[in-house]
């Protein structure tokens, strides 16, 4: 059994979910969901804008259709670069410090794609911009949630998933109104402006403002905890405290914390020489860690789960806007008839391959309506996140999004596609987000970092091979990808089902108390235990004083 761990009559010492709970909810907290929020902002933006700018900018520097497949692919192979070291790092150099420098970096980046007039620059602007983002990608969410209860975690994860969601709705609306302008500059081949360079600086003031924004925000308070430092920990919680209540630090009433596992964590800082060895021995053993008892059960669900979702996410996602497009030239040919998704993509229909710098509108309104939906459901899964777990609401979602992508092959209509687009598309990234919280919630604060980007590091690599197998079979053989989606998405909903619940604690009175404990002491005894040794041999009960 398990002892519960609970605050003293003076308050003095607390566990780390306690602790948290009396810094309060105020000034504190609306900051840092705001920068939060704006920083998942910021990677929505950086996920889509290629669907965007790749067009004007294959006009404008003579890029080749093999040449736009490797600029798609070199966004996502930079995010798989890059999972392991941003996770490694913020596990045993801090969150705050690698979102930081990220954000900053990726805008300098940003800002020297859209003035340097080279195609091969651009690719590798891709790259590395992929792999910088994806530390705010997976990152964001594990220093939101370590500066709240447990109870409270997935709602903030839901707060940040709706402006991940409210990006892919800006987008079509800033593109829309940018990208058409008719205006070119360049100077002697080093620096050149147009509408999509335009388009792309203006997609950068999000990281501009988060990077310099978290510089007034805190490091997590549960990473110095996991790292044995107990003095900076209180610090940050006397800090929250403060601006939460309108009061001095010292009042703050909690002066030791336990921590995770009921005492308090050692750092483990390993003592070698040279900072890249160093670096590789800390990933090594972060990593060694998930792959044993009794995190190895949880590391497989959890990588499965995020491939699974992060394969029709990435790729039938991706592939229904050109479905939107293919059903709208179809009708416009052929009016009042109907047209399966295998006819259509066998059909080697008219594009307009002229380099304007328009925006087909019927293409916008679908992709709003889309991203309407999805910002719905998020909204929906914050209101549902104090009385489901993410892990039922993951379930469901994924659940859906797989039986709405089985349902594509038999659409005949563009208004059907649209219906099951919104559908898929919905439940889909949803339960990405969701999913995100699910792995948090799932790993200690000691190995957060690095399990989080181990399943978003899998689910690229899903990505991938869905990218790779709906432009393999799309042409002549569309029901193959799209029963694959169905299948991950059905997989998706069974490993949610298969990872164990997350411990919950619910506060017991008094008499609640005794009743528990009557068979082993008389109700005397049972009240002595709790206000003298204050500790309660019971895994499911927290003594409320």
């Amino acid at each position: 059994m398990h002892a519960a761990k609970f605050c003293k009559d003076d308050r003095e010492s607390c566990d780390f979910d306690r602790a948290i709970d009396l810094t309060g909810n105020g000034k504190f907290h609306y900051e840092l969901k705001l920068v939060c929020c704006l920083s998942s902002l910021s990677v929505g933006f950086q996920n889509g804008l290629s669907s965007y700018i790749f067009g004007p900018a294959r006009c404008e520097l003579g890029i080749t259709s093999g040449e736009l497949g490797l600029l798609n692919v070199a966004f996502l192979v930079g995010g798989i670069g890059s999972c392991f070291v941003w996770g490694i790092l913020a596990d045993n150099r801090g969150r705050k410090k690698i979102l930081i420098f990220t954000h900053l970096l990726n805008a300098v980046i940003n800002v020297l794609c859209s003035i340097v007039p080279y195609k091969n620059v651009l690719t590798l602007c891709r790259f590395f911009s992929g792999f910088l983002i994806g530390a705010p990608g997976t990152l964001t969410y594990t220093y939101i949630v370590e500066f709240h209860q447990q109870r409270k975690q997935f709602r903030n994860v839901c707060l940040c998933g709706i402006f991940f969601v409210l990006s892919w709705l800006l987008l079509p609306i800033l593109a829309y109104a940018i990208l058409p302008l008719e205006f070119s500059y360049n100077a002697k081949n080093v620096v050149a402006l147009s509408p999509w360079r335009l388009f792309l600086l203006v997609l950068t003031a999000p990281d501009v403002l988060v990077g310099f924004w978290l510089m007034r925000l805190p490091e997590s308070p549960k990473f110095w905890l996991a790292k044995g430092q107990q003095k900076k920990a209180l610090a940050i919680l006397q800090r929250m405290y403060a601006a939460n209540k309108g009061v001095p630090r010292d009042g703050f009433p909690v002066k030791h914390i336990v921590g995770e596992g009921g005492a308090n964590v050692k750092g483990n800082e390993i003592m070698v020489t040279g900072k890249t060895l160093r670096v590789l021995k800390e990933l090594l053993q972060q990593i060694q860690k998930l792959f044993q008892k009794p995190l190895v059960i949880k590391t497989g669900l959890t990588t499965g789960l995020m491939f699974s979702n992060m394969f029709g996410l990435f790729g039938l996602g991706i592939w229904l806007p050109e479905l939107f497009i293919k059903f709208n030239q179809y009708q416009s040919l052929h009016p009042n008839s109907t047209v399966t998704v295998k006819e259509l993509s066998t059909l080697n229909l008219e594009r307009n391959q002229t380099c304007e710098h328009s925006i087909d509108q019927n293409v916008v309104i679908n992709t709003v309506a889309t991203g309407s939906c999805a910002l719905i459901f998020n909204i929906i899964c914050c209101l549902l996140a104090s009385k489901v777990s993410s892990k039922r609401i993951t379930l469901v979602l994924s659940f859906v999004g797989g039986l709405s992508a089985g349902s594509i092959y038999w659409l005949q209509t563009a208004t059907q596609n649209l219906i099951v687009a919104c559908i898929f598309q919905s439940t889909t990234l949803t339960a990405n987000l969701t999913a995100t919280s699910v792995v948090v919630e799932a790993f200690p604060a000691s190995v957060g970092g690095i399990a989080i980007c181990l399943a978003v590091c899998v689910g690229r690599f899903g990505a991938v091979f869905s990218s790779a197998a709906f432009a393999y079979f799309m042409d002549n053989h569309c029901e193959i990808p799209i029963f694959m989606v169905a299948f991950f998405g059905v997989l998706a909903s069974l490993l949610c089902m298969m990872l164990p619940n997350q411990e919950k604690r619910v506060e017991c009175d008094r008499g609640e108390l005794e009743q528990r404990h009557f068979g082993f002491f008389t109700r005397k005894q049972s009240y002595e235990i709790a206000t003298i040794s204050h500790k309660i041999v019971d895994s499911n009960c927290i003594y409320r004083q």
